[in-house]
């Protein structure tokens, strides 16, 4: 029997760009007999999309005024905030706690209204990385530990955040990340007289990527292949080296996955970084980057250039789908690290146990009964440390 629910979905960020709203579009296709209204702010309307628009973003001062103004800290105006809230009716909130998602919810909360929380991204975690938002850490400190204690329920991206929740904050959540219902039947030749690496997104560091491309062209002058760097997407940290070393690199803009996936499976290795340094702990061990289930989809090793702490280690390394290398400078620690990844072959069994832990269906299960009010917490968890 379906269940009959009026759900409103709330995002900072449009339906139709970005790896947030990639994850969710997974969880939306899964979900059956909700009736599910997307709402997003962005500059403008954007065409097609699958949801409405509430109107933009707000501004930084906009969005400081409504956190003094919640905290009672300093003066400030949660007028912004309570209209955006006020378009929306329904049965229950799913709010992605996203920059003005905190405040949404919040506010719903404060109104008594139910509400389910995501949490792609820790704030504390992704705002230490801008210097604009660092004046609203005494606000989100006060904020954000009292909306996860009101929320219904809570979702997050990976165990690592749900075991420091569970831990900090005394909340009950489950992770989920995005779902892949099943890994694509591939059959791309690679080219032995290249060395191609691939890369999807964006970068957080651009030092340790610029050591990567010198052990790379190392390694390749070694074993006398030529060296090719294949970019999907854009990023700003990758476009300097990129500009260095215009010979070696590809771009190809931004691509949908039927048209990634083969690009990527053509390639020898797929790079992907996270930041070392105490300044992004937090980060790096409770956020997953999206480019992870694309990489899995294109089968094809991963190199995890980051530290052993952080969830995108933990998961090459236990599901054994490429090398972590935890030096961001020693280049020949990286070199041997790569020359590592190119004689075994992985085997698609391993590729397929990590989609099923990680993307599979029981997660998106655990999603809908939360949802629907029901008891969540019987489904079985995983965790990439066990």
């Amino acid at each position: 029997m379906e269940f009959s629910l009026r759900i409103a979905l709330f995002t900072s960020f449009s339906p139709e760009i970005g790896g947030g709203s990639v994850q969710l579009r997974s969880h939306l296709e899964q979900l059956k007999g909700l009736e599910i209204q997307w709402y997003y702010l962005s500059e403008n309307p954007v065409p097609g999309s699958r949801g409405q628009r509430l109107g933009e973003p707000l501004t930084a001062k906009q969005f400081l005024s409504d956190l003094a103004g919640r905290t009672g800290f300093l003066p400030g105006s949660k007028a912004r905030i309570k209209g955006l809230v006020e378009q929306m009716d329904a049965d229950l909130y799913w709010i992605v706690g996203h920059y003005e998602g905190i405040s949404v919810a919040a506010e719903l909360c404060d109104q008594g209204k139910k509400v389910h929380l995501t949490v792609h991204d820790d704030p504390f975690g992704t705002w230490i990385r801008s210097e604009r938002y660092t004046a609203f850490r005494p606000l989100l400190l006060k904020t954000f530990p009292k909306l996860l204690r009101s929320a219904a329920s809570i979702d997050v991206t990976s165990w690592g955040m749900r075991n420091l929740y569970r831990q900090k904050y005394g909340v009950k959540c489950f992770a989920l990340y995005r779902h892949i219902a099943e890994l694509p039947m591939l059959n791309v030749a690679l080219d032995r007289s290249q060395l191609r690496i691939g890369h999807i997104g964006t970068l957080y560091q651009a030092e340790p990527f610029r050591r990567f491309v010198s052990a790379c062209k190392k390694i390749a002058d070694q074993k006398k292949r030529r060296l090719r760097i294949i970019r999907v997407g854009a990023s700003s940290e990758m476009d300097p080296v990129a500009a260095q070393h215009p010979e070696i690199f590809e771009s190809y803009g931004d691509l949908g996955e039927a048209d990634a996936i083969p690009l990527l499976a053509s390639c020898d290795i797929l790079y992907s970084m996270y930041p070392t340094g105490k300044k992004y702990e937090v980060f790096r061990r409770t956020s997953l980057p999206i480019k992870v289930s694309t990489y899995l989809q294109a089968q094809r090793p991963i190199l995890a250039h980051a530290p052993r702490d952080s969830t995108l280690a933990c998961v090459v390394g236990k599901y054994k789908i490429g090398q972590v290398c935890g030096s961001g400078d020693n280049e020949q620690e990286i070199a041997g690290d790569l020359d590592g990844l190119l004689e075994p072959s992985i085997p698609r069994a391993n590729y397929e146990h990590a989609r099923h832990e990680l993307m599979g269906s029981t997660q998106v299960q655990q999603l809908g009964a939360a949802l629907r009010g029901e008891d969540w917490e019987h489904f079985p968890e995983f965790d990439c440390r066990d």
